[in-house]
This record gives C-alpha cells, sequence and structure tokens, in this order.
C-alpha cells in the first residue's frame, strides 16, 4: 500500500512527466497545481476503466485499484455508455500553459464534470481568484460540488453555461466540450487580453483547439491542437456543424492557417475566410 509520502511522490512524478509531455513551457505553477491535487478524490476508488493512449476508445480496465494507476497521462472513463472521460492531462496541462493564468483572476470553466480541472485551475487562481464551473449534467455537477467543496472560491453551476445572465468580467475561458461558435456572453464578458480556449468540432465530434484573445475589439485566433470532444449542450448550431465538418475535411484535419474571430457575416474580405456562417467568421489572417 502506498504511503501518503509515496501517494506524494507519485503525483510529483506524473506532474513533471507532464511538464515534458505536454510540454508545459511557460507556467511552471500548472506543474505544482497537478502535483498537488490527488486524482483519485475525484475519479472515486479503483480499479478504473482506462483508454488506450494508442487508440481511444479501446478502454482497459486498470490492473488494480493502486493509486499509481491513475498517476499516468492516461484517459479515465467516467460514463462509457456516454463516451463521458475525464480529460486527458497532457492535453489541459498543454492547453493551460497557453492561457495565462495567473493569481487573482476569475474563470469560467464550461463543463467541469467531476471538477478535477477544477481543482487545477482552482490552484492556479489562487484563493484571491475565482472559479465559476458550470455542468450541464445534474449528476456530474452534483460529484462535483460534493468534490469540490474545501475550495472556497470555486462556484459549481448545474446548468447550461451559454444561458449565463450574470457573468463578471473573465479572464479566461476554458470549455470541456465541443462547441461549433463563442456564444456572446463569453465573448461580451472576456476581459481585454484575456482569454478563452476552446474545442471546435464538427459533426464526429472531432476539430481543433481554438485560442481566442481579446485585443480591443478584435479576437485574435489560433488553432493549438487537434481534438476531439463531447458535444456541448447550448454551444452548436447545425447550420455552424456542417461548415465546420467540410472546413475540417478541406484541411485534412490541420488547421494552422487562423487569424481572427470575427462577429457577423464578412463584408468586404470573403477571399480571406476560413469559414463563414451566419453568426460569424474565421479569418486567415
Amino acid at each position: 500500500m502506498l504511503t501518503r509520502t509515496d501517494d506524494s511522490e507519485a503525483r510529483r512524478w506524473f506532474a513533471e512527466d507532464l511538464r515534458v509531455s505536454s510540454p508545459v513551457v511557460h507556467n511552471p505553477a500548472i506543474i505544482d497545481a497537478f502535483a498537488k491535487v490527488p486524482r483519485e478524490e475525484y475519479l472515486g476508488n479503483g480499479p478504473w476503466r482506462i483508454h488506450s493512449r494508442l487508440q481511444v476508445g479501446a478502454v482497459h480496465t486498470s490492473p488494480s485499484a493502486a493509486l499509481h494507476e491513475i498517476y499516468h497521462d492516461v484517459l479515465v472513463s467516467l460514463d462509457e455508455r456516454r463516451g463521458l472521460n475525464s480529460g486527458l492531462p497532457s492535453l489541459w496541462a498543454f492547453v493551460f500553459d497557453h492561457l495565462n493564468m495567473a493569481p487573482g483572476q476569475t474563470i469560467l470553466q464550461v463543463g467541469t464534470g467531476v471538477g478535477y480541472f477544477t481543482a487545477i485551475l482552482a490552484e492556479l487562481t489562487g484563493s484571491e481568484g475565482r472559479v465559476i464551473a458550470y455542468e450541464i449534467d445534474e449528476e456530474l455537477a452534483r460529484r462535483a460540488r460534493s468534490n469540490l467543496a474545501h475550495y472556497a472560491h470555486i462556484e459549481v453551476i448545474s446548468g447550461d453555461a451559454t444561458q449565463a445572465a450574470d457573468l463578471p468580467s473573465l479572464d479566461v475561458v476554458v470549455a470541456f466540450a465541443g462547441v461549433t461558435h463563442v456564444p456572446e456572453p463569453w465573448l461580451s464578458k472576456l476581459s481585454d487580453a484575456g482569454r478563452m480556449a476552446l474545442p471546435f468540432t464538427g459533426e464526429d465530434q472531432w476539430g481543433f483547439m481554438m485560442l481566442l484573445e481579446r485585443c480591443g475589439d478584435t479576437f485574435p485566433a489560433k488553432s493549438l491542437v487537434p481534438c476531439g470532444f463531447y458535444h456541448c449542450g447550448g454551444a452548436r448550431r447545425s447550420d455552424e456543424e456542417k461548415a465546420l465538418t467540410t472546413a475540417l475535411k478541406a484541411a485534412r484535419g490541420r488547421v494552422t492557417d487562423l487569424g481572427q474571430y470575427h462577429r457577423g457575416p464578412p463584408e468586404n474580405d470573403a477571399d480571406n475566410a476560413w469559414l463563414v456562417t451566419d453568426a460569424y467568421w474565421l479569418s486567415k489572417s
């Protein structure tokens, strides 16, 4: 049986491995957060159902319920029937490393799941900051609220984050489910120099992680990495889904030439468009 010291050492090994495998190159506080937060307190008791790194969807049961089984960069299943997973640590360490997170910030998390990555965000913003965590699934929200009760600066809300009417100014928005557009409540509340990381996904749940920054009235955007995600309720439209699917097929899944996210359709610059919808368009430069 692992001792408390062994547990801490396992988490530190896990975090240091993420530093290399993600990689994390901008914000070392991310490594410390992963080394501190006990993953097992959010995933429940083992053995766990773990996805193969080489073939996501091929799920096996961990050899034992020992804690070291989940201190690897693996995707752990929460609900196989619905295809819900806990999230791949290396992906989120990489994404967080691009969000300029710092103590005192206000973060909106969309799709808190059981709260593990919410706890990481809470460590990064510190007790002087605030994490507003939405979860549309009532049972997951209940579990997250219980798991995160010891963090006074986290608010877990059971509901649709796209309908949030009283959001404060946001320094960071990060979504853990696939969208087809940036909901206006999130965009309008993003602070100047604030950043978002949103999975933009097509009909088959695959797409890319978009990093969007606010610079006054402009929103520079780029693709961070290809990704696959469960659909985000409230943040998808069928016409946008089809347009994204077409654009992603044309890009062969590798989006490398984004410039800005623009509200509304293009007026004079359609030739510079990577994607055009009725509500927004993405330019190439």
